[in-house]
């Protein structure tokens, strides 16, 4: 039986070795004859099929971005327009999967198990898409999602890469900070002003502090009118991200959390009751938006955008302008006087705030078909390569995330931003419908670092050492290549249990419930439908920190 860990191979793959693989990949011809590997034809021109994001029923065929990489790599590319699971079915049980394909609607271990993709052969990664081997190596829980786990000389499929979700502090709650100085509260941490109406809390804000603020907000007319009309705590959504701020007080985190070294669920936790308590006492005193059971985020956001409430649930990065239809943007240009507070999140009093993150950049995945030889595999990895790193010329890259230069961008001052001249959405001219997984650290700040943003870069930016950060944690355990059966009974149970437990929690929010006295009740309802029985798949998993010292070796 092979070694699950294979980074020991990998790993002393140094960025030398990368160069001079890239180096190389201009002799095709010659590597060929040595290695015995298929090379493109450079007089053919290949038809390549190809689906992903933005490959919907309104793409436009014969794109800007298409035309562009046509143009550049010798290809003619179809389109297949697929944006919905039922669609994405149909094509594959057609017969008609694509050349290759972006998509996560199925898991590489049922594409396999179907014979629907081909193996792609590491060697011929490193020599057409070398700058992929390069961040594999420097997040070597990659390796363990993408290889064949039964050789380890080859890959399953390929995952891009975003850093939206790895270099920044995203779990970030707001408050309306123009009330909390009406009010004159001590919030117990430093703040600082970063922008003309932003300002930054150093710390989290403790649990008594937060129900002081939240009191303060209902009962002492924050907003000086004179009329008892704004409320607490707004509804965020319970289904979305990473966002567990409220979970964060009481001393855990969204995800999966190590209970006495077994994985467990934020929501089956002895912590998550103490919040269940915690909240309906919360509720029974009016400090929390009636609607906070809903998970329908609009609520709150309206709630917030006409000064009934002072206090939601958001990410750090809504401070960039794709989030206009949101506060606090919202609200910062419909009131002048609002002021803005951003905080990590809730903490225990004495404790620390406790936020979760994605355990690598991967990003999607991409598929070739079985039925792909290994000439046509190489043009593909040519492909793959100028669409998510542009070949390594940023020029290309902006052209297929942005649009035409000069048109609908041009670069700033310094060459090195693109700023755009038309906010294209994307799919438009072929914008992202190729380069969606190529969010790199460099395209990750030119789509996230707005100056809003970057004002409190010190505070939420891996770039800036930001403070921030050091609260975020990996989940505890993560079936990272499928190895398990976890995914496939979660799929199985996952509309009867988070059923149950939205209901369990909007009973115990509303008081309608007891919960000391129901919870065994609920724990054992968990288990009659399947929790136990998926949570036990993840036992023979070692930890994703016991997984990254074992590659470090």
């Amino acid at each position: 039986m092979k070694k699950r860990f294979v980074m020991k191979k990998l790993f002393p793959l140094t960025l030398c070795t990368v160069l001079m693989v890239s180096g190389c990949a201009g002799a095709a011809g010659d590597d060929a004859a040595v290695n015995n590997e298929a090379v493109p034809d450079p007089d053919k021109t290949y038809d390549i099929s190809y689906t992903g994001y933005w490959c919907y029923s309104d793409y436009e065929d014969g794109s800007f971005a298409e035309k562009l990489i046509e143009d550049a790599l010798n290809i003619n590319i179809t389109v297949e327009k697929a944006e919905t699971t039922d669609t994405i079915d149909l094509l594959l049980a057609s017969g008609e999967m694509p050349d290759c394909m972006w998509t996560q609607e199925k898991t590489p271990k049922w594409m396999q198990e179907q014979e629907l993709i081909r193996p792609i052969p590491r060697s011929m990664v490193e020599k057409y898409c070398p700058q992929i081997i390069e961040y594999y190596n420097e997040n070597p829980l990659i390796y363990k999602m993408v290889l064949n786990p039964e050789n380890e000389d080859e890959f399953m499929y390929l995952a891009g890469v975003t850093f939206q979700f790895v270099d920044y502090y995203l779990p970030g709650d707001f408050y309306r900070y123009d009330w909390i100085e009406n009010l004159g509260i001590d919030l117990g941490v430093e703040v600082e002003q970063v922008s003309d109406r932003l300002y930054v809390a150093s710390d989290g804000i403790e649990l008594s502090k937060f129900i002081e603020i939240m009191d303060a907000f209902v009962n002492k007319d924050p907003d000086g009118n004179g009329v008892n009309d704004t409320i607490g705590a707004t509804a965020p959504d319970w289904r979305v991200g990473q966002l567990g701020q409220f979970y964060s007080a009481y001393g855990f985190m969204k995800e999966i959390n190590d209970v006495n070294g077994r994985a467990e669920q934020c929501y089956a936790m002895e912590e998550y009751k103490e919040f269940l308590k915690g909240f309906q006492e919360l509720y029974k005193k009016n400090l929390l938006d009636p609607e906070i059971i809903s998970n329908d985020r609009t609520l709150g956001w309206d709630k917030v955008n006409t000064g009934a409430s002072g206090y939601w649930i958001s990410s750090t990065n809504a401070l960039n302008s794709w989030a206009m239809d949101r506060p606090p943007l919202t609200l910062l240009d419909r009131d002048p006087n609002a002021k803005i507070l951003a905080t990590p999140g809730l903490r225990p009093d004495g404790g620390e705030v406790r936020a979760v993150v994605d355990p690598t950049p991967a990003y999607g995945n991409f598929f070739v078909n079985a039925n792909v030889d290994d000439e046509k595999l190489a043009k593909i990895l040519e492909f793959f390569n100028y669409t998510i790193f542009g070949a390594g010329d940023k020029e290309v890259t902006a052209q297929l995330m942005f649009g035409e230069k000069d048109v609908d961008w041009k670069w700033d001052e310094t060459g090195e931003t693109p700023i755009k001249i038309n906010n294209l959405n994307s799919g438009d001219k072929g914008t992202w419908s190729f380069s969606q997984f190529g969010q790199t650290e460099e395209v990750s700040r030119w789509v996230g670092e707005e100056p809003l943003f970057q004002a409190g870069g010190k505070y939420w930016t891996a770039s800036e050492n930001g403070s921030w950060l050091k609260w975020q944690h990996r989940p505890y355990k993560k079936d990272l290549a499928n190895e398990t059966k976890y995914e496939e009974i979660y799929q199985e149970i996952r509309g009867d249990l988070d059923a149950y437990v939205a209901s369990y929690r909007t009973q115990a929010f509303l008081g309608q419930i007891d919960v000391d006295a129901t919870w065994d009740e609920y724990l054992t309802e968990l288990d009659r439908l399947g929790y136990n029985k998926m949570m036990d798949e993840l036992e023979s998993l070692p930890s994703l920190e016991e997984m990254i010292a074992e590659y470090q070796k």
